[in-house]
């Protein structure tokens, strides 16, 4: 029996993305079952095996379709494996409201991070059969916390809750000059969502004082304003109408926060794809969604569309809640959704909104889209599916690691969040692959839809780069070289960098966030290992803040240190250049690979250290400006990146130190930089990518 085979696969493999498959299955499969009794016994056992065979036993009880189900899962609530309780909170939502569940979930609601969201949305999809009930405990445990963080988790799931009892408590406690401000917040954002609770006047008394509370209180009158309007505006012409949606990281349309904190290339790639898109006749208008100040939201609903363009910004914490690392944003799903709701309401209607990333914003992004009745297109990537391999693969994850490793990183929550994501979106934007690195064909089902029609439409999209950019750097670095302009700032600030016996050596440059994934610290120390590197070139990281690191960034700095710590020979040549804007770091690349008079030498070489990367605009980038480029065999680079020519593809498996002496015997290989450059141009630029989107954004021809 299939059912046989999966619960021994279950009980016995080691690998784990295969495994995450099996129990997938096997929960669909327990859907169907015709004799729940017995195979709710089998679960049990399963659950005997180990702690990732108990999330398995998990997956399947929340699909049993028997009571004893729901007493199982009610008793993994107060498991002492903190991802075994999340897991069955997060479960308990596919299963009927139960009364026995509230108070317990109520508790992990004030916890924070992912566990109060998990409580969150299990309440909200019960709280249609028993508000009274849910809105007793709700009001009784805010009457006994204390912490202000934590009654603002409760508000956030009070709010969600219906009835005219909870309207009343959100317009006291809002009004409430006594009350903690996050909670105050909270109450003002539920508010906002609540036409029926009569509350508009008494926001508008509070948009009236000049603070942060205040500044809620106006963004909640916008929205109770935008429910009393259409909810779209009329189409001005027969274009496509297009929204994209990112909150990793500082929404930035000037591109001038490149590398810091979580802003990152997706970051980057919103800005320049909304503007090649905004520029087709074929498309009327462009809606680009992401985070920012509170100050930099209010600014965004008061200005007017850009022509075609506009930016909408979404304020994410505050300081009871910081949201400033990704694990703390998730608490904040119930403000990101109303903040997404808010946007689109009062900007121009849209007919298809596109999602990236495994995160939360990605996740209210649906929720908001479904709300409307907006189209969704999802970019479809191998994560976290690749990135629990590539650690397999590595030897830094098992089996048993996997716990821990899924705890901090919510591998599990997300590989299903995407996978969901996938069924559901009307159109899906697959990343390039090819042959034996093509991960995602084992990883992701999903990504492979039904022949029948009945999936998602999708197509291979390949991301682009702005080679304006690329050009305009080119041209700035010669006018510089001919004496016709000074030296750019950048370049001058990375001159002062490098010591003067270091000044005739070429660069070995990398450009990315200071974030774990992106193997900065492994690139340092792959570099700093062997002499033939560290005394023959420079090495360059540009991303980051050196001032004032996030705690993640810190992190991969105190990892740096370590693998080239300071007093070394090695440390001389490590120059950690901080985060830069995109236009500073086009003219790094261009730099790099051309040369500084009296300060480098040309013929540099990029690397991307990571362990796996699902395209890699900036190996894109240091490509189109002569770089020959180092890069993962995993993911996007093998489809771009000519091994041995224009650059070197390095299995995670293999010494990264031996990569980087390899990229530098191919400097001055014979119409190399022409052709990657023709490739980059010819593929890779924002403008095809525009193209291919607008293809798949498209609707489908009427069928006759």
């Amino acid at each position: 029996m299939k059912i046989d085979h999966l619960l021994d696969t279950l009980a016995a493999s080691s690998q784990i993305v295969p495994l995450l498959s099996s129990s997938a299955e096997l929960a669909a499969m327990t859907k169907q079952t015709t004799n729940p009794k017995v195979l709710l016994h089998r679960l049990d056992a399963l659950a005997g095996f180990d702690e990732f065979a108990v999330l398995a036993a998990i997956e399947s009880l929340a699909a049993l379709r028997h009571t004893s189900a729901d007493d199982r899962l009610l008793v993994y609530l107060d498991h002492p494996v903190e991802l075994i309780r999340r897991h069955a909170t997060w479960r308990l939502r596919h299963r009927p409201a139960n009364a026995a569940a509230y108070r317990p979930l109520v508790r992990q609601v004030t916890i924070g991070g992912i566990t109060t969201m998990h409580a969150h949305r299990t309440l909200r999809a019960w709280a249609p059969h028993d508000e009274v009930a849910l809105a007793s405990i709700i009001i009784e445990e805010l009457e006994t916390t204390p912490s202000a963080a934590a009654r603002a988790r409760l508000v956030d799931t009070l709010g969600v809750i219906g009835g005219p009892a909870v309207d009343e408590y959100l317009r006291r406690m809002a009004s409430d000059s006594a009350e903690h401000d996050p909670a105050r917040i909270a109450a003002i954002g539920a508010l906002s969502q609540r036409p029926q609770a009569n509350a508009t006047m008494m926001l508008r008394g509070l948009a009236r004082v000049d603070n942060d509370l205040g500044t809620h209180a106006a963004l909640a009158v916008d929205d109770l304003e935008a429910f009393e309007r259409a909810p779209q505006r009329a189409r001005s012409g027969s274009g496509l109408r297009v929204s994209q949606l990112s909150l990793t990281g500082q929404l930035d349309p000037q591109l001038s926060r490149g590398g810091q904190g979580d802003t990152g290339g997706v970051a980057s790639l919103l800005v320049s794809v909304g503007e090649a898109l905004a520029s087709r006749d074929d498309v009327d208008h462009v809606l680009t969604i992401g985070r920012g100040s509170l100050t930099d939201a209010v600014a965004a609903q008061l200005l007017p569309d850009d022509g075609n363009l506009a930016y909408g910004v979404l304020a994410v914490g505050d300081d009871a809640r910081p949201a400033d690392e990704p694990a703390a944003t998730w608490e904040h799903l119930p403000a990101i959704e109303r903040g997404i709701l808010r946007v689109l309401r009062n900007r121009v209607g849209v007919d298809i909104l596109h999602l990236r990333m495994a995160d939360v914003g990605t996740l209210a992004g649906a929720l908001a889209a479904k709300e409307l009745g907006v189209d969704t297109c999802f970019s479809l990537a191998g994560d976290p599916h690749n990135v629990i391999q590539s650690l397999q693969d590595q030897g830094h994850v098992d089996r048993n690691s996997f716990i821990d490793s899924s705890t901090t990183n919510n591998f599990w929550f997300r590989a299903r969040m995407v996978e969901g994501l996938a069924r559901e979106a009307s159109r899906l934007a697959l990343f390039p692959r090819s042959g034996k690195h093509r991960l995602a064909d084992r990883e992701t089902p999903s990504e492979n839809p039904p022949s029948d029609g009945s999936g998602p439409r999708s197509a291979v999209v390949s991301e682009g780069i702005d080679l304006t950019l690329v050009r305009r750097a080119e041209q700035e670095l010669g006018r510089h070289t001919n004496g016709a302009s000074p030296r750019p700032e950048v370049l001058a600030k990375l001159a002062m960098r490098i010591p003067p016996h270091r000044r005739h050596l070429p660069l070995l440059i990398s450009v990315g966030r200071l974030n774990p994934i992106k193997g900065m610290d492994r690139v340092a120390a792959a570099w700093a290992s062997d002499p033939s590197l560290y005394e023959n070139c420079t090495l360059v990281i540009v991303g980051g803040s050196q001032l004032d690191p996030t705690p993640t960034e810190q992190g991969v700095l105190a990892a740096i240190d370590e693998a080239v710590p300071h007093g070394t020979p090695a440390r001389a040549g490590l120059v950690l250049f901080g985060g830069r804007s995109r236009p500073d770091v086009a003219l790094l690349l261009a730099a790099a690979a051309d040369g500084l008079d009296d300060c480098w030498a040309p013929g540099g070489t990029y690397v991307d250290g990571a362990y796996k990367e699902e395209f890699g605009l900036a190996v894109i980038e240091a490509l189109a400006a002569g770089l020959v480029v180092i890069a993962p065999n995993v993911g996007g680079p093998p489809t771009y990146v000519e091994h041995g020519v224009t650059g070197v593809l390095v299995d995670p498996a293999d010494d990264l130190a031996s990569g980087l002496q390899h990229a530098f015997t191919l400097v001055e290989v014979p119409g190399r930089r022409r052709r990657a450059f023709e490739l980059v141009e010819e593929r890779y630029s924002v403008a095809a990518m525009a193209e291919q989107l607008v293809d798949l954004y498209r609707p489908q021809p009427a069928l006759l």
